[in-house]
């Protein structure tokens, strides 16, 4: 049994944190910066730390790594060693554990709590571009390149033993394909892949959800599925679709999201409120995903509200 599904036994969902990088800002740091929240791994690490530490104590029941821009690639392009590339990957896991250990250390109703996770992020190719390419998967690289860009990383941050590897917002399938390919080395990690939608049948790519999805659920060393870095209105309906076509654990963790104006009957930009964001995350769960957080623009306030909502 994989460790989601050993967590959703002794309790009904799995409660993710929410943004890293935005809660940076938030916390007022600068993260405009091609290697986005990665950045403070070699100036600051206590501006990292600080966010977990504030998931934590919000609820958080697994706290995300910022290693999802963190790659060889990237921190040579921004004048590093390859050593201090491969120190630093690995310091974004190390960063977390200890977050998560000292919180844990000091805690004191462990009765009410599960011992939180490190989940390791794992973001798509397009993230080191930083161009954009990441919510449309036109990389201009072959199958190979991807593959080697990917194996690479894995093999770094396998060897600091987090709970989970958490590949996340991938915009393609064949993206997808080539990460399962890889993690089936590491079957006795637990790992979840999570797609980035554009609407509620296609990934932000263009392809069908059911399609990746059909294809995931064949994969018996991925433990659970799901959509990150998405609009919230877009995750009902995708919840259904992967649920027609798959039986794994459905992992949602959308951004803050657009706010539905009832008088235009369109959803317009904005944030939700921390409470409303709950309650979507409440339907979510009716739904069918029993592993929910959140994405860009959400923060503290959101976990420790759906916690309450779905826990308390």
């Amino acid at each position: 049994m994989n460790t989601i599904e050993e967590i959703l036994q002794k309790q009904k969902v799995f409660i993710l944190d929410g943004a890293l990088g935005t809660q940076i800002q938030k916390n007022g740091h600068d993260v405009n910066d091609s290697l986005w929240s990665a950045k403070f791994l070699n100036e600051d690490t206590s501006v990292i730390k600080e966010v977990h530490k504030q998931y934590l104590e919000a609820g958080a029941d697994c706290i995300i790594t910022s290693s999802y821009q963190a790659s060889i690639e990237g921190f040579l392009k921004k004048g590093f060693s390859k050593e201090k590339a491969i120190e630093l990957i690995k310091l974004s896991i190390n960063i977390a554990k200890e977050a998560r250990d000292e919180f844990w250390e000091t805690f004191e109703d462990k009765q009410t709590r599960i011992k939180p996770l490190v989940a390791a992020s794992i973001g798509p190719y397009g993230a080191y571009l930083a161009d954009g390419s990441e919510y449309s998967g036109d990389y201009k690289i072959s199958d190979e390149e991807l593959k080697d860009f990917h194996k690479k990383r894995l093999e770094i941050i396998v060897e600091t033993n987090p709970d989970i590897l958490a590949c996340e917002t991938i915009p393609l399938l064949k993206e997808a394909k080539i990460v399962s390919d890889l993690l089936k080395q590491y079957p006795h990690i637990t790992s979840w892949i999570t797609f980035s939608a554009k609407n509620e049948n296609y990934t932000n790519a263009g392809d069908d959800i059911k399609e990746c999805m059909t294809y995931l659920n064949t994969q018996e060393h991925i433990s659970a599925v799901g959509i990150n870095c998405t609009a919230p209105q877009y995750i009902p309906m995708l919840i259904e679709n992967i649920k027609s076509v798959c039986s794994k654990p459905i992992v949602i963790y959308p951004n803050g999201g657009s706010r539905y104006n009832p008088i235009t009957k369109l959803w317009e930009r904005g944030e939700l409120c921390a409470q409303d964001f709950a309650k979507l995350a409440h339907l979510w769960y009716t739904k069918g995903a029993t592993v929910i957080g959140g994405c860009c623009e959400t923060t503290p306030n959101e976990i420790e509200y759906i916690r309450k909502t779905l826990l308390v």
